[in-house]
């Protein structure tokens, strides 16, 4: 178990070095923190423009997340779409195999990075929106005429939480990635073949949230829409119940029915791709 830990660590190490190399990566970042910091500028000016002010720091920072994210989720996609084919276009992947490297190792190494680039993004993303909040309107407590609505505390252990669904929904974008990836020889091949599943799911959630069927939980009845399988869309989930909240609405609990449908979509959609990478990178002849 440790040496298969410290492969997959090495493994991780050279992947982030050889990403670091390439344009595609690079400019992907550079994109995203354009997104974040100076979209946080221009939005800004743009509700002076036409005298909207946001109820809060907080109230800005949470819109403008969505409008990031927005964004944001398709730049990482491709960008994690070449995690496979950089090594196989490059031949790399036959010299990883003749070392002690398992395909497991290999595969597991694959979602790690992804799982850095992840954690990178949301990072930036956040410091730009949180930061620029914090220089327009501050992220003190959220108050309401003096009177205290909720701490700064309660507002940042939320936004915390709300991280952790935000990961677990692109965790499922980087298992698309990584079995589209898979599958390519080339990184071009690879950025659009994923940018045309992309779409694909994207465009399920055109489907009428009123067709669906009726699932009980908790004892009581919900839809599951069938513009659901739209898996991309499901980011946005955690958002909108963070939103409300500086609106000065209680979370009373996350674990409600709109966070456990992205839950269980989420993690469907993840493990299956997750397995369809499995599959490929068993069966591969990367020797060819």
């Amino acid at each position: 178990m440790h040496d298969s830990l410290v492969t997959i660590a090495r493994l991780v190490r050279a992947d982030l070095t050889k990403l670091s190399h390439y344009w595609v990566v690079i400019v992907g970042y550079g994109a995203i923190a354009i997104i974040a910091v100076p979209g946080a500028a221009l939005t800004h000016f743009a509700e002076q423009a036409v005298k909207v002010t946001s109820g809060s720091g907080y109230d800005f920072a949470f819109s403008l997340m969505i409008r990031c994210l927005d964004m944001s989720a398709s730049i990482l996609f491709v960008m994690m779409c070449i995690l496979f084919s950089i090594d196989v276009a490059n031949s790399t992947v036959k010299y990883i195999l003749t070392r002690p490297v398992t395909r497991t190792e290999l595969l597991l190494s694959k979602y790690a990075t992804a799982g850095v680039m992840i954690a990178l993004t949301l990072v930036l993303l956040w410091a730009g929106c949180l930061g620029a909040a914090w220089y327009y309107y501050g992220l003190g407590d959220l108050t309401e005429n003096e009177y205290v609505i909720f701490e700064a505390g309660t507002m940042f252990r939320h936004v915390a939480i709300a991280t952790l669904f935000l990961a677990l929904g692109f965790g499922s974008l980087a298992s698309m990635a990584l079995a589209v990836s898979s599958y390519s020889s080339t990184m071009g091949g690879a950025i659009i073949i994923g940018l045309i599943l992309y779409l694909f799911f994207g465009a399920l959630a055109l489907i009428p949230p009123t067709l669906g069927v009726t699932v009980h939980w908790g004892g009581e009845a919900h839809l599951l829409p069938y513009s659901t399988i739209s898996f991309p869309t499901q980011l946005f989930v955690p958002m909108y119940v963070l939103d409300n909240l500086s609106t000065g609405i209680p979370i009373e609990s996350w674990w409600t029915w709109d966070i456990l449908r992205m839950t269980m979509v989420s993690v469907g959609f993840g493990l299956f791709f997750f397995g369809v990478a499995a599959h490929r990178v068993r069966k591969r002849d990367f020797a060819l």
